[in-house]
């Protein structure tokens, strides 16, 4: 959490608490990796009902290297990641029923849930990996030097 995400977030206690449910909710601002991976373990699904249109969303590919299905609107980079890796599940933005549809889905299924965690950290750590970053960067380089 950075200084300017402060309000926001001291907007939703506010409303958390007026709406007597601040206890039913933790707050984890600012892991270090051992304790993003610990909390990433601790979940069954991962949703961050993002109203914007995120251009990558590294923390779908924490969660999915993870072995977490995710459950993201269809917007942003989020339906190209769920082509890609096959780890969760796209629903039409800004229609609750359809997100909690989706993740009733998967909370009804552990089975297909645990097969979208499975076949999203196969295709992260075949795809998103530092070696085939780094290769696929090489590559392009190459690309490049041998257009000029």
């Amino acid at each position: 959490m950075s200084p300017g995400d402060e309000p926001y977030v001291n907007g939703v206690r506010r409303q958390l608490t007026e709406a007597n449910i601040i206890n039913d909710v933790e707050f984890l601002p600012n892991l270090n990796n051992e304790e993003r991976y610990e909390f990433l373990q601790s979940l069954s699904i991962l949703s961050v009902p993002a109203e914007h249109k995120e251009a990558f969303g590294i923390y779908i590919i924490e969660a999915l290297a993870s072995g977490v299905p995710v459950v993201q609107p269809n917007h942003g980079a989020f339906p190209e990641l769920m082509n890609i890796t096959k780890g969760g599940i796209i629903y039409e933005p800004n229609e609750p029923q359809a997100l909690a549809d989706a993740i009733e889905s998967l909370l009804l299924n552990p089975v297909y849930a645990r097969k979208l965690g499975s076949q999203g950290k196969k295709a992260v750590i075949e795809r998103f990996s530092i070696e085939r970053m780094t290769k696929d960067f090489l590559k392009v380089l190459d690309e490049v030097i041998a257009n000029q």
